[in-house]
């Protein structure tokens, strides 16, 4: 028998550095995270040119850090852009795969990304080794890359075996153009995400665009799928456990 584990490792990467940031006052819909100033004095001065923002009475201003906490402390102390995502862990592709006849398997990850980013947030992926999947042990087995450029439809020839991935965004119009489709044959156009209809492989070790946000996410955030598919034909690969260590990038624009 033949079976795929395809190991997702998730790297969250931040334009700003990463804080923690404690949440002031939020409902179902908002969140404040910057308190607001009480003081004796203070307001608004503008001009045609300038509008300035004053205050008095505030004690313990500045930047303030240990080990594990950044504190910038002050009347309307800058705000940085946060974003959070959860890991799928993992993945088993099911069902196994008969060494003799051959088959397909499958394997399912979501990951749901909350930004308060006003630009949104981009989604990349990349594998660590070309190809792919590799039989554990010995390299000389493998799962064939399917074609890095998206295909309408999973489509492998009959002598062949091979790896690959499709995005689901929760957001369509999120998704990367090459990942698109027309609602009939064709990827790479129109302004639909169907599916399981782009399907695409990895190109070497290089990052691939997923997602491309431009608004900040919900409070609750948004749940980004990515599906993996793995298929054997006639006899062609060696049974044994195929591994696949795949590397998702999500960062703020």
């Amino acid at each position: 028998m033949v079976k795929q584990i395809i190991k997702v490792i998730i790297i969250i990467s931040i334009c700003l550095p990463g804080n923690i940031f404690a949440i002031e006052m939020q409902s179902s819909n908002y969140r404040i995270q910057t308190d607001d100033s009480l003081t004796p004095a203070g307001g608004n001065s503008s001009s045609v040119n300038y509008v300035y923002n004053d205050t008095m009475g505030e004690l313990s201003t500045g930047l303030s850090d240990s080990a594990n906490y950044l504190l910038k402390a002050g009347y309307q102390e800058m705000q940085q852009f946060y974003i959070t995502v959860s890991s799928p862990g993992n993945l088993t592709m099911l069902p196994s795969i008969p060494g003799m006849s051959g088959g397909t398997a499958n394997a399912t990850g979501s990951y749901n990304v909350i930004t308060d980013s006003p630009s949104g947030f981009n989604m990349q992926i990349k594998a660590s080794t070309v190809p792919a999947m590799l039989l554990t042990g010995d390299a000389t087995y493998y799962f064939a890359d399917y074609p890095a450029t998206p295909s309408y439809g999973w489509n492998v020839n009959s002598n062949n075996s091979q790896f690959g991935f499709t995005v689901e965004p929760a957001t369509s119009a999120d998704t990367a153009s090459t990942f698109l489709d027309n609602g009939s044959n064709t990827c790479g156009t129109g302004s639909t995400n169907g599916t399981d209809t782009c399907w695409a492989g990895f190109n070497g070790t290089n990052n691939i665009s997923l997602i491309n946000r431009t608004t900040r996410t919900g409070v609750s955030g948004e749940g980004e799928v990515l599906k993996f598919k793995a298929q054997s034909n006639n006899n062609f690969l060696k049974s044994g456990n195929y591994t696949a260590g795949i590397t998702v990038t999500v960062l703020t624009n």
